[in-house]
């Protein structure tokens, strides 16, 4: 799904109201997407909150149904207005509380204004009274939507917007956000000072950049995205390479699993990683490729890491390989590479390998030989780095997985500049290196060698200690060893990777979690997909098929 700002989705929404599409249907169909979604959390909340202990949403025994629309005086208003006369045509109490004079709002947003139906309480505030009334009009409501700005505001707010946003947050009630949490520049995510904080934010037409990048999307809660009527070639011509996927395309993406398959049809892989100085490496990369799904690990090392390997990893092959004085991989010899490649679907390289001269020289003269699926990370980076070389090989099946400064030691440029470029940056030079190119980070960003980017839609800080690029490293050899391509691999290895960072973090917390804990998250995360999975027809019998194919996906 492509990704726009909101100047671009201005843009599409002009042109499809140019070409004969009525503004007010847009918002009706706008109004009709908050509205379902809205009487889908009210169901979830007669059941109990559904949200993580400690939400801090003060249901009460004896909640009600009632929903709070608060609304401005743009379109975003007006999808909210409309959302409120569909929501009492379905029996849902709602109060609306409008933050400008009937006289200023647009006049699509006062159309729908003029059709409120007489069950919809409508209160009208002055600015002054904005904290009082918001008071007095959230008693009672069990959620509230949030219709005041959508994409047509700019930080930095005026404080009697920031002292109004504040105080919604105050009130502890789910929120569901019509198009961009007001506060939230949809452009950029960019936030100052403050932004409504929604459980749920439902974007129309194409998901929002500011919706993904920080710190918006901590403020935008799950984001789905409405089809209001968007002719797709508009979509096109004012959108760029920007792109995302909704959770059902991930569901889409796990590799197929009959119920008949042994391990030799779930892949066989190796791991080439650790030191001496970061023994540690290899074992969380091995952690990241067991719970991957993959059939056969192999973790190849240096001798000095033979027996913490084979105790912490009792369910993978370890490999003792000669090693340099400074405990890093002596070159190996042609049969012993051989043999470490026998019967493989692919390979990772570099966790912990350490910056040794000799191993350096050795592993970018083997990775530019090796004919089969690759991830190179780390060190291995490092050696194309420190040896000044383009990185090179022999497949186009091959993910690079550098966070920004990896990536700056390979161009020779400040991690800065690679921070502020990242989304422009990897679809560059996925292109010139003909490979998948994952630039780690808050987002991650995926490129591809025909320019497109994907923001990844999942991850917090909770992956921000060393050691959790190891996990998504064998996790991503993992899924190519089970028949995906590069590609669909980095899309569901980076999701699913963000996602136990976040599981794993539930009960650790964020500062706290430890990176075996994540690797240990993969497992309910694959759970949780495929359980939802089994509910849609097409991707149960694409998963589990009836008869075998040993080699997934495929490319």
């Amino acid at each position: 799904m492509r990704v726009c700002t909101a100047r671009q989705m201005a843009a599409i929404d002009r042109e499809t109201i140019s070409m004969g599409e009525p503004g007010i249907d847009l918002m009706e169909r706008a109004g009709q997407a908050i509205a379902e979604v809205v009487l889908e959390r009210l169901d979830d909340a007669d059941e109990g909150c559904g949200h993580d202990p400690g939400c801090g949403h003060d249901h009460g025994d004896d909640a009600g149904r009632g929903v709070l629309v608060l609304v401005g005086k743009g379109n975003n208003g007006g999808d909210g207005l409309a959302a409120a006369r569909l929501l009492a045509a379905a029996q849902v109490p709602v109060t609306v509380l409008l933050l400008a004079p009937v006289a200023e709002l647009s006049p699509d947003a006062r159309r729908n204004h003029d059709r409120l139906p007489q069950a919809v309480t409508l209160l009208i505030s002055s600015r002054r009274d904005w904290l009082t009334a918001l008071t007095e009009a959230a008693d009672g409501a069990d959620l509230l939507v949030d219709a005041i700005f959508g994409t047509g505001i700019k930080p930095p707010l005026r404080e009697e917007w920031s002292d109004l946003l504040r105080a919604i947050n105050d009130l502890g009630l789910p929120c569901v956000a019509a198009d961009v949490p007001s506060g939230v520049d949809g452009n950029d995510g960019r936030v100052d000072p403050v932004a409504v904080a929604a459980d749920v934010t439902v974007t129309m037409g194409l998901p929002k950049l500011g919706l993904l990048l920080p710190a918006g999307r901590e403020f935008a809660g799950q984001v789905l995205v409405a089809d209001i009527g968007f002719p797709d070639e508009v979509c096109r011509r004012h959108t760029g390479d920007l792109h995302w996927l909704t959770r059902e395309d991930h569901l889409a993406l796990l590799p197929p699993r009959p119920g008949t398959v042994h391990k030799y049809d779930c892949g066989s892989l190796l791991v080439v990683a650790g030191s001496r100085a970061f023994g540690g490496a290899a074992q969380l990369a091995g952690l990241g490729a067991l719970r991957s799904g993959a059939g056969l690990i192999t973790v190849a090392a240096p001798r000095c890491l033979e027996d913490p390997l084979r105790v912490g990893l009792p369910e993978a092959l370890v490999v003792p390989l000669a090693e340099t004085p400074a405990g890093t991989i002596a070159p190996a010899a042609p049969e012993v590479l051989e043999h470490l490649l026998e019967g493989r679907r692919a390979a990772a390289v570099g966790p912990g390998l350490a910056d040794d001269p000799d191993t350096d020289t050795w592993v970018v003269q083997w990775l530019a030989g090796l004919d089969l699926p690759l991830v190179v990370d780390a060190d291995a980076l490092g050696a194309f780095a420190r040896l000044e070389r383009e990185p090179a090989f022999a497949t186009d099946q091959v993910i690079l997985t550098p966070h920004a400064g990896e990536l700056g030691r390979l161009l020779g440029r400040p991690s800065a500049e690679v921070e502020a470029e990242r989304l422009t940056l990897v679809g560059d030079l996925a292109v010139r290196w003909q490979c998948i190119v994952m630039l780690k980070g808050a987002p991650t960003v995926i490129g591809v060698p025909d320019g497109r980017v994907f923001i990844n839609a999942s991850g917090d800080d909770a992956l921000a200690r060393g050691g959790s690029g190891d996990v998504l490293t064998g996790l991503l050899v993992g899924l190519l060893a089970q028949g995906m391509d590069a590609l669909d691999a980095a899309l569901l290895g980076a999701y699913v990777h963000g996602l136990a960072g976040t599981h794993a973090a539930r009960r650790q917390g964020n500062r706290s979690v430890l990176v075996r804990e994540i690797a240990a998250a993969v497992g309910p995360v694959f759970l949780e997909m495929e359980q939802e999975a089994s509910t849609v027809a097409t991707l149960r019998e694409r998963i589990w098929p009836t008869t075998k194919n040993p080699r997934g996906r495929g490319s």
